[in-house]
């Protein structure tokens, strides 16, 4: 795991450009403190950083930036190659000759004997990388299947005085000079909907998110570019759901275990020490399972919780580490810890983002980093198998919602919204044994007031954009909003046969890449650490696609084929309890430890001096937060992460 950043400098207005690529690298640092190394090539005017966290290969043979043999191509990388090995021997057949271990050099030869496209067809991993070539004069970004890893690019200037700059984080493109920090209002409001920016958008004007699967060429003389896919998820997808598995649960579980395995042994190989986090659910129980049934020793686990026992996982996770005999460490996170947490959100999460599961995402990786420099997470399962909450909703729930008559609806969502969220927790925990599986929850509070948000749904995707959002109208809080659509409406137009399915198309389009993965690729990275998640192997995506929607929701209860898998190592007693998520006691911090500083940060004054938001609005939410009212720390955290954010940034209004 690394990081990459570079330039195209189209202008002669930046006299020193050297100086410009190392001030990239530095914004960089964190994600690779090993090593770094800067390459400039005056003929086309092309800059490039990388910065390294040593994993595979930790010699100086793997140093990157890294030439080619032939002196044509040169390439930084970041990232893994899972079937580096593979593909070596394969390079090796045909008379390539290496003089390392790394896959830095495997993806070069790759390149530079099946070209771009080849390459990357061919990886499995997880990676973001740009190639310079000499011959051609061109510069080719690269971006992996899924969008584990991030890439951005943007413009910097106009006209003459032109320069392209992308990297792993915005971080490295901001600190270039003359760069404006122009906040692009369209983006803000999707980031108060959805509590994070999506792609293609990023909270810069000028600069976007390179989608997954995708190759940008950009000529560095003329700076035209073009941009080609080398992975079509969508007709993976559909095909997948059209040319379906044939073969009963017993045959299905066993493809399945196998790809599992499989997937997950790619993912160890490793030169530095490795461990996985273990949150006790379904996911990253069955990803530490089959870690420690490959490994002859012990694997480090490591899982975070906090005081209020309705959000703390350690107990459950205890037990699951104690059954699968890893070598177990359970992190209590503190007050204390918290606050001292908080001022560094901005600085890592360099667009706003508010997923407030970053805090325990940042906390637990920075603990894990004492011990291990890799380590493997459950992150995907949800999304490729059909475990959220909304995905047993939409199966079980919807087909009877719709049709209710809407004022029928309203009433009973009016009924819902009588209660506060921790009052509908409280009658949760009496009626939940008696409660059918899709209603069972330990956020039942919250999943009763996103059931209230159906009442005027109409069709799926209305269901599914009310039960993602935030902010339902961003656009009356942003002043100046220029929201007209977003990210969610490009990927409705895949042809899915039902609803379930769709909305897991749109989370692995949309939630998965840009929150999910979003938040552990920089809280581990803030860390030094590298986080793999062999649940989204595209292997292992492009078959879950084949799998009957019966074989991911049964009986109410999502996930339910992962589970049978899960089976072969853990007793199902073990794993029977309420869906919990990532989360954390948000409302009791917000009315307890953190309230001075809400409050401060969320002013009437500060609001109006940063003109982005009404602060009327502000105010509103912050009121009625602090009057008791029920679901209403997203919203506020919301506002929170934003204020945070501009005082970092500093954006022009």
């Amino acid at each position: 795991m690394c990081a990459i950043a570079g330039f195209i400098n189209f202008s002669s207005f930046f006299k020193n450009p050297e100086n410009v690529i190392h001030d990239m690298a530095r914004a960089l640092a964190h994600r690779g403190p090993d090593a770094s190394g800067i390459w400039f090539h005056a003929p086309t005017r092309t800059g490039l950083a990388h910065t390294r966290l040593k994993i595979i290969d930790c010699t100086d043979a793997a140093a990157q930036p890294m030439r080619s043999r032939s002196g044509r191509f040169t390439l930084i990388y970041n990232g893994e190659i899972y079937n580096f090995q593979e593909l070596r021997e394969e390079l090796r057949a045909l008379g390539v000759e290496f003089r390392s271990e790394s896959d830095t050099e495997v993806l070069l030869a790759a390149v530079e004997t099946w070209g771009i496209q080849g390459a990357a067809r061919r990886a499995v991993g997880m990676f973001a990388f740009a190639v310079h070539d000499a011959q051609k004069r061109t510069l080719h970004l690269v971006r992996d299947r899924i969008g584990v890893k991030p890439l951005y690019y943007g413009w910097i200037g106009q006209g003459d005085t032109r320069l392209f700059a992308f990297a792993s984080e915005l971080k490295a493109i901001v600190c270039v000079p003359h760069f404006e920090r122009i906040v692009d209002r369209a983006a803000l409001a999707d980031y108060f909907q959805f509590l994070y920016v999506p792609a293609p958008r990023t909270i810069w004007k000028g600069v976007s998110k390179l989608a997954p699967a995708h190759i940008m060429c950009i000529n560095v003389d003329t700076g035209e570019s073009q941009t080609s896919m080398y992975w079509n998820a969508r007709a993976i997808a559909e095909r997948g759901v059209n040319e379906p598995f044939v073969g009963n649960d017993a045959q299905a579980e066993e493809a399945l275990f196998t790809r599992v395995q499989d997937a997950v042994d790619a993912h160890m190989i490793s030169d530095v020490p490795i461990g996985a986090f273990l949150s006790g659910g379904i996911d990253s129980t069955l990803v530490t399972a089959v870690m420690q049934s490959l490994s002859p020793q012990p694997i480090r686990t490591f899982t975070v919780g906090f005081q209020e026992t309705q959000m703390d996982e350690r107990l459950h996770a205890n037990i699951i580490a104690k059954h699968l005999k890893t070598d177990h460490t359970s992190i209590r996170v503190s007050s204390h810890e918290l606050r001292d947490a908080i001022p560094l959100l901005a600085q890592i999460y360099d667009e706003p983002f508010a997923d407030s599961s970053q805090l325990p995402t940042y906390l637990i990786s920075r603990a894990a980093r004492k011990n291990v420099t890799v380590t493997l997470s459950g992150d995907g399962g949800d999304e490729i198998f059909a475990g959220y909450n909304r995905h047993r909703m939409m199966d079980h729930i919807w087909p009877t919602i719709r049709k209710i008559p809407t004022p029928l609806r309203a009433t009973a969502a009016s009924m819902i919204r009588m209660f506060s969220t921790k009052q509908l927790d409280a009658a949760g925990k009496i009626v939940m044994p008696i409660l059918p599986t899709v209603l069972r929850s330990s956020q039942f509070g919250d999943h009763l007031h996103k059931l209230a948000s159906l009442a005027k749904c109409k069709e799926w995707s209305d269901a599914y954009v009310a039960l993602v959002s935030a902010w339902n109208a961003p656009d009356k809080l942003v002043i100046d909003s220029q929201q007209t659509s977003t990210a969610h409406d490009e990927f409705m137009q895949a042809n899915m046969p039902d609803a379930l399915r769709a909305m897991q198309w749109l989370d692995q389009t949309t939630y998965l890449v840009d929150d999910i993965l979003t938040k552990v690729d920089r809280a581990s990275m803030a860390a030094s650490l590298e986080t793999r998640v062999p649940l989204l192997d595209h292997r292992l995506v492009e078959f879950a696609w084949t799998l009957p929607a019966d074989m991911k929701v049964r009986n109410g209860q999502g996930k339910w084929i992962l589970r049978q898998v899960l089976n072969r190592f853990v007793p199902a007693p073990l794993l029977d309890r309420p869906k919990m998520g990532f989360a954390i006691p948000l409302e009791s911090w917000l009315r307890g430890p953190l309230q001075e500083w809400a409050s401060d940060l969320l002013s009437d004054r500060r609001v109006r001096e940063q003109g982005f938001l009404h602060a009327d609005m502000v105010t509103q939410e912050w009121n009625k937060f602090c009057a008791g009212g029920s679901g209403h720390q997203h919203k506020v955290w919301a506002l929170l992460m934003w204020m945070a954010w501009v005082d970092k940034w500093k954006p022009t209004a």
